[in-house]
């Protein structure tokens, strides 16, 4: 699940996501390219409206909208909504705003998931993507405001930490940031 539903205030007018990460893919298509070939049983995005990107209409994920103006929270309840529907046993999170994160670091996630879940780790911090078991859903449906499921992780003691290159878990925020974007 790609989660593209922020209002992306601190990159100025233009949408952050439709901003091309590589000279030729927008930001957010980079992203969702990364879900191909994992063997998932469903891909899709959370977008704030169904117009926006374009770039993700084919692309081949379902696009899942919670409207504009929404807390953090609301993206993730979508994500969990759909994963609850669909009878998957864990929901993988990937950012549309981070261009490091390749299909192969996605594998290492997704290795022997059993019912742990997991996150990456990248210059000494825990960030998505991350991989959340069934188990969490009901309690990643309590959190609120703009809070995602990050806090809940780190809380589990059974908590698979995978270990990524520096730099990898990068996101964009300003104009700036994505010129600085390793290609």
């Amino acid at each position: 699940m790609v989660l593209a539903a922020g209002a992306s205030r601190r990159f100025g007018a233009r949408d952050k996501l439709a901003a091309r990460a590589d000279g030729e893919a927008a930001l957010v298509l980079r992203s969702a390219k990364t879900l191909r070939g994992l063997g998932l049983f469903k891909r899709a995005a959370i977008t704030r409206t169904p117009q926006l990107p374009k770039e993700l209409r084919g692309a081949g994920l379902d696009l899942l909208c919670i409207g504009a103006g929404r807390a953090q929270s609301a993206s993730l309840h979508r994500a969990i909504r759909a994963a609850q529907a669909s009878g998957a046993s864990h929901l993988l999170i990937v950012l549309g705003d981070m261009p490091e994160v390749s299909r192969a670091h996605l594998r290492q996630l997704l290795k022997t998931p059993g019912h742990h879940p997991a996150m990456a780790t990248s210059d000494g911090r825990l960030a998505p993507p991350a991989l959340i078991p069934r188990r969490l859903f009901a309690a990643a449906l309590r959190l609120t405001g703009d809070r995602g499921a990050g806090a809940l992780l780190r809380r589990a003691p059974d908590l698979r930490r995978v270990p990524l290159p520096p730099g990898t878990l990068r996101d964009i925020d300003r104009p700036e940031d994505l010129r600085k974007a390793p290609h």
